[in-house]
């Protein structure tokens, strides 16, 4: 492209970065948003929540939440589908840590519900919800506050 003298766009980087993603090579993907950034085009929500959840997939969870740090920082505001892949990611490693015998608190499962209720899958969040009393924890009121504020973002009501 550059050769014949047509100058990259955030679609290009984006297309590229989302190519090399798909085939697991997050390597090259970085590599491309250096090289993006130094042309001076910025990486948009597309191009964070694509390095979100390929860190994701792969297990990188400290790179993933370094992603959505710099992402917040730059002021841009996480989509939907950044959250989905961070809860999907924090879903295994919940279900590792119960499946492996050790215990989880209200804490953690309120960290899976906030973030359940952020990428407004609020029947995800309920189903963490009543899966506490079978792990004989008592939701306090951050539980009941974060569902009431994910039934508020989804527009749903108790009824």
């Amino acid at each position: 492209m550059i050769t014949r003298g047509i100058a990259p766009t955030i679609v290009t980087y984006n297309s590229l970065i989302h190519g090399v993603c798909n085939i697991g090579h997050w390597k090259q993907a970085t590599r491309l948003l250096d090289e993006m950034l130094s042309q001076g085009i910025f990486p948009n929500v597309r191009t964070f929540s694509v390095l979100v959840d390929t860190f994701c997939k792969e297990g990188m969870v400290v790179e993933a939440k370094t992603v959505l740090e710099i992402m917040i920082q730059t002021g841009i505001e996480p989509h939907i589908i950044t959250y989905n892949s961070l809860m999907d990611e924090a879903r295994q490693v919940f279900d590792l840590t119960i499946g492996r015998g050790s215990m989880v608190d209200v804490w953690s499962c309120n960290i899976l519900i906030n973030g359940y209720c952020k990428g407004k899958k609020i029947d995800q969040a309920y189903k963490i919800f009543n899966e506490m009393p079978r792990m004989e924890l008592v939701p306090d009121t951050v539980t009941y506050t974060t569902l009431i504020d994910g039934l508020c973002i989804c527009k749903r009501c108790l009824l």
